[in-house]
C-alpha cells in the first residue's frame, strides 16, 4: 500500500541516448528497479506496474536473494526525503553479485562501503531542465549485514 505522502507520477521514458548509455554498461542478468515503462532488464520491478511482465515490489525490500543479479539499474523517485534514500541503494548492493554493476540515476550520489564508483556523468535532457547523476558502481565485496 502506498503512503499517502507519496503520489506516483506518470512514468517517464528515458531518451534514447540515456537508454543506450545504460544498455552499454549492462552485463549478465539485469534487474531494473523502479522500471516504470522502461523495457531494459531481464527482471523489472515497480511499485505500480503498468503491465503483467513487471513484478510489483517495494524498492526498500526487494523479493530477491543476496547476490542474484550481475547488473542492477535503479531510477528511484527523486522527491523522497534524505533518510528514505539509503535503503533503496543498499538493496541494490545486497542483490548485486560481487564484481557486478549498479547503475543509479538520481539527483544525489549514493555511497556504500561495498561498492566503488567507476563512472559519474551529469545528465540533462534539455536546456534549463533539471539534471541528474548517472553513477556507475562496481560491487567490490560481499555484504556483511546492511
Amino acid at each position: 500500500m502506498l503512503n499517502n505522502k507519496y503520489k506516483l507520477q506518470k512514468c517517464w521514458v528515458w531518451p534514447k541516448h540515456v537508454s543506450n548509455f545504460v544498455k552499454e554498461r549492462c552485463q549478465g542478468k539485469v534487474l531494473n528497479i523502479c522500471s516504470g515503462m522502461n523495457e531494459i532488464g531481464d527482471v523489472r520491478v515497480d511499485l505500480d506496474p503498468k503491465d503483467k511482465s513487471i513484478i510489483k515490489a517495494d524498492m526498500k525490500k526487494l523479493p530477491f536473494k543476496d547476490e542474484s543479479f550481475d547488473t542492477i539499474i535503479q531510477d528511484p523517485p527523486w522527491k523522497i526525503d534524505l533518510y528514505s534514500r539509503f535503503k533503496p541503494f543498499y538493496e541494490c548492493v545486497r542483490v548485486c553479485k560481487v564484481g557486478g554493476i549498479i547503475i543509479y540515476n538520481a539527483n544525489w550520489l549514493p555511497q556504500s562501503k561495498y561498492v566503488e564508483l567507476i563512472e559519474l556523468f551529469t545528465r540533462q535532457d534539455n536546456y534549463f531542465s533539471n539534471v541528474s547523476l548517472l553513477s556507475v558502481f562496481r560491487k567490490t565485496k560481499k555484504c556483511e549485514n546492511i
